[in-house]
């Protein structure tokens, strides 16, 4: 297994990446370990090494670069999809803090688990049977009157917001399709809620609260 930011890949995390030929994990603000930006890419086949490290940068090859010459060829086009040091130095710094900081989401999770299982008004989704084994990165529910709650929440300081939009919305990827129902109703119906390593079990408790006492 290889990685192009590691080269081989430890063999304690080989099991989450080995199922295809490329796996990548994001590194953008919010997710457990972030970078600022940007993301890690493994692969099976160590013979696409030196490639993915020419298309990471123009299609340069950087060794024959380092050399301090320019008579290497570019043979294929390439990328500006390097990763800078300061932000290896934060993503380093987040991998020795990512069981601390996966706990703590799991507890927020749990939480929010706990406050809102018993509120008609709301269907959390993708509810774990075992939070153990959620990776807690958003805590995202459907509700009715999605906009009318996200304001009385946003009245309470509590921002809120949809992450995702569906790709149907935009002329790139054909524009908007008239034969997915299920899509439309989830559209106007979820909404995601604060969880991130800046909150507390009493925060959580508060927007539960906010939430509980309806909209």
């Amino acid at each position: 297994m290889w990685s192009l930011i590691l080269g081989k890949v430890p063999t304690g995390v080989q099991f989450t990446i080995n199922l295809h030929d490329f796996t990548m994990f994001s590194f953008q603000a919010i997710k457990h370990i972030t970078t600022g930006d940007g993301g890690y890419l493994s692969f099976k086949n160590r013979e696409l090494l030196e490639q993915a490290q020419r298309l990471r940068w123009f299609g340069i090859n950087r060794k024959d670069k380092q050399q301090g010459v320019w008579e290497n060829d570019i043979i294929e086009i390439g990328y500006k999809y390097q990763m800078t040091d300061i932000a290896a130095a934060i993503g380093i710094a987040g991998v020795a803090e990512f069981t601390e900081t996966l706990l703590l989401r799991r507890k927020l999770y749990a939480r929010y688990l706990h406050n809102l299982k018993h509120n008609a008004q709301v269907q959390i989704i993708g509810n774990p049977a075992r939070v153990d084994e959620h990776a807690s990165w958003l805590f995202s529910i459907r509700v009715l009157n999605r906009r009318v709650l996200q304001q009385k929440l946003l009245d309470h300081n509590i921002e809120s917001n949809q992450v995702h939009y569906r790709n149907d919305r935009y002329s790139i990827f054909g524009s908007r399709r008239s034969n997915l129902p299920n899509m439309d109703k989830v559209e106007e119906e979820y909404l995601v809620l604060p969880l991130h390593t800046k909150m507390d079990l009493a925060q959580v408790d508060k927007i539960c609260d906010v939430i509980n006492s309806g909209w």
